[in-house]
């Protein structure tokens, strides 16, 4: 049980066209030192592995400690109710879902079942769908608990196993038996929504009792056992968005309209980006852009929060982050990459912060489509709960 390498012995490393290390079928016949093999691609950049190498495990886990926990503030009533759910569940080893708002404050009420199962000598996964996600959950562990936090992402700790170990997904796929509580963050998001192969190593690297958290999940998740939680944890009922015919003025408008707030429109793709950044600069609109290839989205994200600005992002920003105050618009939110879940999500970037629990949200439009209905009649049912 534990970190599965390549080693002279054990088990082929490709049976029946399935990779043995990350459960992929992607795999190609190339040419080895052995003659005609096979290599699975999905799993490269953990180093190659072919037909003809074996596999093992090794233990990797370090001692058992326990910890203490420091909440950073005092759950709120509806908070506390989805924490002790929580308890219950693990007491029954029972696997569950939190529907819960954007903006519920969702990590903290997973602080004490955390506690609990440390505490029990047993071991916590927490799986983000990206590796921003996954900082700011270290962060938010670390000032909480005082066992060390395993950081399993890109410029993380990768040698060893800790009690509560953050990881960006694809980095699990070398992992088997390790967990005894394992909370997947946002697992209705990419890459967790569309990938067998993902969900069957995240499944592999636990031990059966999964924790699932999200504000907008799949059927598939909703047939678990669910605790809803409709309300932010500051009180405020979720920005509605309105609907706007899009035009260049409008656009501009609502740039201007906000001037002194920071601003986050969002854009179907990458191209869309220069589009409209070089529209709203010939405006005299300075604005930055975020996509999955900046590099430095953390910087940015100060940057729209010390100046007030305007970024422009693709829906890498959907999830995960949290700006005072800012006002928030969809472009193009008829695009057929903007899903009815992605445009709750998007929506949900708004009115976070207990000084700033209000915004605006606008669905910019070129033509209407029941998805931009369907995120608003969700976001107005879960006011009404």
């Amino acid at each position: 049980m534990g970190e599965i390498i390549i080693a002279p012995t054990g088990k082929r490393a490709i049976r029946f066209g399935i990779c043995q290390r990350c459960l992929s079928t992607n795999v190609r016949t190339f040419t080895c030192h052995h003659g005609s093999c096979a290599y699975c691609r999905n799993c490269l950049y953990l180093g190659r592995v072919c037909r003809c190498d074996y596999l093992e495990e090794r233990d990797i886990a370090t001692l058992a400690e326990t910890t203490e926990l420091t909440m950073p503030f005092e759950l709120a009533p509806a908070q506390t109710r989805v924490a002790s759910q929580l308890l219950t569940w693990w007491d029954e080893r029972k696997t569950g879902l939190v529907h819960a708002v954007c903006g519920a404050g969702k990590t903290e009420m997973t602080f004490p079942v955390i506690e609990r199962v440390v505490n029990e000598g047993k071991r916590v996964l927490i799986v983000s769908p990206r590796r921003d996600v996954a900082i700011e959950w270290v962060e938010r562990l670390e000032h909480a608990f005082t066992v060390p936090v395993t950081r399993r992402y890109g410029g993380g700790e990768k040698a060893s196993i800790g009690m509560i170990t953050v990881v960006t997904a694809p980095l699990l796929m070398n992992l088997r038996h390790v967990f005894d509580y394992v909370l997947v963050d946002e697992s209705d998001a990419f890459p967790f929504a569309f990938d067998v192969a993902l969900w069957n190593t995240i499944r592999r690297a636990g031990r059966g009792v999964f924790l699932f958290i999200t504000a907008t999940p799949t059927m598939w998740q909703k047939t678990f056992p669910t605790i809803h939680l409709s309300r932010r944890y500051h009180g405020f009922d979720l920005p509605v968005p309105t609907l706007v015919k899009q035009s260049d003025e409008r656009i501009l408008d609502f740039c201007q309209r906000h001037i002194s707030k920071p601003r986050l429109l969002f854009v179907p793709t990458k191209p869309d980006l220069e589009r409209y950044e070089a529209q709203l600069r010939e405006t005299g609109v300075t604005c930055r852009t975020v996509s999955a290839d900046t590099e430095e989205r953390l910087e940015t994200l100060d940057w729209l929060q010390e100046t007030k600005g305007v970024v422009l992002a693709t829906s890498i920003w959907e999830r995960g982050m949290t700006v005072r105050d800012v006002q928030v618009a969809v472009i193009e939110s008829e695009h057929r990459l903007f899903t009815t879940r992605g445009l709750i999500q998007m929506a949900g970037r708004a009115g976070r912060k207990p000084d700033a629990p209000t915004g605006e949200v606008c669905f910019f439009y070129e033509e209407r489509t029941f998805r931009q209905d369907q995120a608003i009649r969700a976001i107005k049912e879960a006011n009404r709960r």
